[in-house]
């Protein structure tokens, strides 16, 4: 009796199931619903749903729930979400913007070279201050900060966006202003307790070597190109007393034989020896007075930090320190010397076996650089004493 009744039951189940998987076909046949789970809106067969759907695919762990729903064509909705993503003309979405509040000295340079000169992927620039908002750095050249803050954004500066201060002049050479504290999160200058430090110039090791290149022939002694004079100045002083011991070809407007651009190269090159005086002494501040003349194949006569700084940047045996010497006089003597010692002179030059020099891209290198460490640094930082740091 109990199995007849199992067996009743059972053909019932089945015949109840088979019901309603009938109906239910029916049903799917012929109803199309205008709104479906995901409030996406109809669209014909093998098209895709509209942008709710494909905000919901962007999602995480919705991408089987958005396939269940309203993705007819799969391959089509990745085509539409890949053409909503494009990179628009303000650049890559994904990409870290900085955004050129000023140039230095009002000079634009090429916002699209990071890539091609410094080997920095990931970055856009761009001097399109209406993207003040999206930006996620700003950069801001110190000579071109006016007084009063008056030419600094109006806007409230978004929590995400990092103000990065740009200054290659020395602390003697660069108005201090006390309302600057507290307002960058970050620093590039020559300095290397910058948290960006770009220096005038660099030496890096170069496969292969420079070792077979030629000296350029020289026919004068010692030269100084200089223009801002000031009789203050420690290569002032320093210069007046060489100049009693030794013959130096003078040029630039103090010395009324201007040189241009074009007769620099020529003018360096033709010269043993370049005095390479900072006009001010600071640490680090070491700047192309030092870099041009190594480029060039002459040999930089230097006033400015301590050896150990110059050290710190390029080999000890590819330059001459004034202070290697007690007085401009003994100098003097050692320069003649080399003169007449050309195995001696040669020993300056031994650093192009390995090394080859190049120099900073003034503005353009320290925008790249800057975006490249608001890419790869998202720790919140601020500068809260600007002045302390730079002229202290």
């Amino acid at each position: 009796m109990e199995t007849q009744n199992s067996s009743r039951c059972c053909k019932n189940l089945f015949i109840a199931v088979a019901l309603i998987t009938f109906f239910s076909a029916i049903f799917y046949m012929y109803y199309e619903p205008s709104v479906n789970w995901l409030n996406c809106p109809a669209v014909p067969k093998h098209e895709v749903c509209g942008n709710i759907c494909i905000n919901a695919l962007k999602m995480p762990d919705q991408i089987q729930l958005v396939n269940n729903t309203c993705i007819v064509n799969f391959t089509s909705v990745r085509h539409q979400l890949t053409q909503t993503e494009a990179p628009s003309s303000q650049g890559d979405d994904l990409d870290t913007i900085l955004l050129i509040w000023m140039f230095p000295f009002g000079q634009p340079f090429d916002l699209g070279l990071c890539s091609s000169m410094y080997d920095i992927h990931g970055c856009h620039l761009t001097a399109d201050k209406s993207q003040f908002n999206r930006a996620h750095g700003v950069f801001f050249h110190h000579g071109d900060i006016n007084g009063d803050l008056s030419n600094m954004p109006k806007l409230p500066r978004p929590p995400f966006q990092k103000w990065v201060w740009i200054n290659m002049e020395s602390p003697s050479n660069s108005g201090q202003r006390s309302n600057l504290n507290n307002l960058f999160n970050l620093t590039a200058t020559y300095r290397q307790d910058s948290d960006i430090m770009v220096p005038y110039g660099r030496m890096s090791v170069e496969s292969g070597g420079k070792k077979h290149e030629k000296i350029p022939h020289k026919n004068k002694l010692v030269c100084w190109i200089v223009s801002n004079w000031n009789s203050n100045y420690e290569r002032s002083k320093y210069y007046a007393e060489l100049k009693e011991h030794i013959s130096i070809e003078t040029y630039g407007n103090h010395f009324n034989r201007r040189i241009s651009d074009q007769h620099y190269s020529d003018v360096v090159s033709s010269c043993k020896f370049y005095l390479s005086f900072e006009n001010s002494i600071h640490k680090d501040y070491i700047t192309e007075k030092l870099y041009n003349p190594l480029s060039l194949g002459t040999v930089p006569v230097v006033l400015g930090p301590p050896r150990k700084n110059y050290e710190e940047f390029i080999p000890g045996s590819a330059f001459i320190h004034v202070h290697d010497f007690n007085s401009p006089k003994e100098l003097a003597e050692h320069l003649k010397l080399l003169d007449q010692n050309d195995d001696l002179y040669r020993q300056y030059f031994t650093w192009r076996e390995h090394l080859v020099e190049s120099r900073s891209f003034f503005g353009l290198e320290h925008a790249c650089r800057a975006c490249d460490h608001i890419r790869r640094n998202k720790n919140y930082r601020v500068v809260n004493d600007l002045n302390s740091w730079y002229w202290g």
